[in-house]
């Protein structure tokens, strides 16, 4: 399920050159849900991204966090810019590749905890660890100092 509507990367398109009426180009949709939830599967949970489901749909409700839909836009009309207009410029064109530098930015962001999608807008209570202490763990400063093997002892 594609992550992002037509509006969403419309916004991202210079409006006199290039606009998107339709979703038919489903591979650039999908390879910008697959870029997204491959960076994002470290952090979150596979239920919580297969939840994340298209905006604007009656059953189930969008899903789909505002944060992740400006990734998702950014990431289509980078790669739709560049689709349009590859032939009339030598490599990839700047503004297609700024684009796609700020979607990544963006996804950096999020995996350093720089930007949290808060639980009710499709994320998930993310553990950081704050709440862990040294008794959670072996050896620790506590545990004795006298060694439970050494070099010398044969098995």
């Amino acid at each position: 399920m594609p992550l992002v509507g037509t509006d969403d990367v419309n916004v991202f398109l210079p409006e006199d050159k290039l606009v998107v009426y339709t979703a038919d180009d489903d591979a650039l949709l999908r390879d910008a849900e697959r870029i997204i939830k491959a960076r994002l599967a470290g952090m979150y949970s596979p239920a919580t991204l297969a939840s994340w489901t298209v905006p604007g749909e009656v059953f189930p409700p969008a899903t789909v966090p505002s944060i992740i839909q400006s990734i998702a836009g950014r990431l289509v009309a980078a790669m739709f810019y560049a689709k349009t207009f590859s032939s009339e410029v030598a490599g990839l064109p700047e503004y297609a590749q700024w684009l796609y530098d700020q979607a990544m930015k963006m996804l950096d962001e999020i995996l350093l905890g720089l930007v949290i999608i808060p639980p009710g807008e499709g994320g998930e209570e993310v553990d950081t660890g704050g709440h862990l202490t040294s008794d959670m763990f072996w050896p620790n400063n506590d545990t004795p100092a006298d060694p439970r093997f050494r070099r010398s002892d044969v098995f």
